[in-house]
């Protein structure tokens, strides 16, 4: 009987640790190496997850500070086990700004020119209110001077 209790145990948290470790330090590495030439600045860690009683799952969001006269590289990389690919937008208070799903289809990464410091929110979910992981990067691609940004 003890052995049983002992191997069910064992078996439960091999299984626990396999499901949360869906996005381990691979997923990091992928999303770090998917900043390309760009200077690291930032990474973050997703995890949503639902409860029982919930039908779906919500979102996360976390606050980046953003300078004037930079272009910023946002990409993802999402865990295996995951249903579907992560949404991450990036929004200026209520005013989406950039996303990495367009027209029906999700990319690994966008960049976007910033014309003015703040904190800006990034947020990320899953079409239907999945469950899943990602791990994201920000990096600065390039910083412009006062004459460049004329455009």
């Amino acid at each position: 009987m003890k052995k049983v209790i002992i191997s069910l145990f064992l078996v439960f948290t091999f299984g626990i640790y396999n499901t949360w470790a869906q996005c381990d330090e691979s997923v990091r590495k992928a999303a770090l190496q998917g900043m390309g030439d760009a200077q690291y600045i930032r990474d973050y860690s997703v995890n949503l997850t639902k409860s029982p009683t919930e039908v779906k799952t919500g979102q996360v969001k976390f606050n980046v500070m953003l300078n004037s006269r930079s272009q910023y590289r946002f990409n993802v990389v999402n865990g295996a086990a995951n249903a579907d690919n992560i949404v991450m937008q990036l929004y200026d208070q209520d005013r989406l700004l950039a996303s990495n799903r367009e027209g029906g289809r999700t990319f690994a990464a966008f960049d976007y020119i910033v014309r003015t410091s703040k904190v800006y929110q990034l947020v990320f979910s899953f079409p239907g209110g999945q469950e899943g992981c990602a791990e994201a990067v920000v990096s600065l691609v390039r910083q412009f001077s006062e004459g460049e940004m004329n455009f």
